[in-house]
């Protein structure tokens, strides 16, 4: 089957098992505050010191990194939503992704650890069109993305629709 890329990505060209780009993902403790005070208001990224083996001071809203990286901190959901989506924009033009009736839902497996080595990988496992109650054509593309660890854990499932 084909791997699909945006910049040739049409739903005449798409069909089931077609696989989506490949994207890898190195998790620091770094990506992980990052993410982590995105998520928190009133905190900017890169401003939580990360170079100290006490890790960040504590904040409100703000989880420190713990010095055991067995014990945590965890990349948040968001942080692989975020991972799915740039792995999408690859395979899909944009305004797709975007378009009233594409979705993304995702389901994590097991946490993502710092040094986590990630992979995301994808296929084409479904597409329809059928009219809409509005009379115009409604064009739908399936896909599920696999996030595994550099030990071949399953870290998260997503499915996404991308409407056309």
């Amino acid at each position: 089957m084909a791997r699909l890329w945006a910049r040739t990505a049409t739903f005449e060209s798409i069909s089931v098992g077609d696989t989506l780009p490949i994207l890898v993902k190195w998790e620091t403790r770094d990506t992980i505050n990052g993410f982590t005070a995105l998520l928190s208001p009133g905190d900017l990224p890169g401003d939580l010191p990360s170079d100290t083996p006490e890790g960040p001071e504590a904040r409100p809203g703000v989880d420190p990194v713990e010095p055991d990286a067995a014990a945590g901190p965890f990349a948040p959901a968001q942080a692989l939503l975020a991972y799915v989506t740039e792995l999408l924009e690859k395979a899909f033009p944009v305004p797709n992704l975007m378009a009233q009736g594409s979705r993304l839902e995702l389901e994590l497996l097991s946490p993502v650890r710092p040094e986590d080595t990630i992979s995301l990988t994808g296929r084409v496992v479904g597409k329809s069109e059928d009219a809409a109650a509005s009379g115009l054509s409604r064009r739908l593309v399936e896909c599920e993305v696999l996030i595994d660890n550099q030990e071949g854990q399953a870290i998260a499932r997503a499915q996404a629709v991308v409407a056309w």
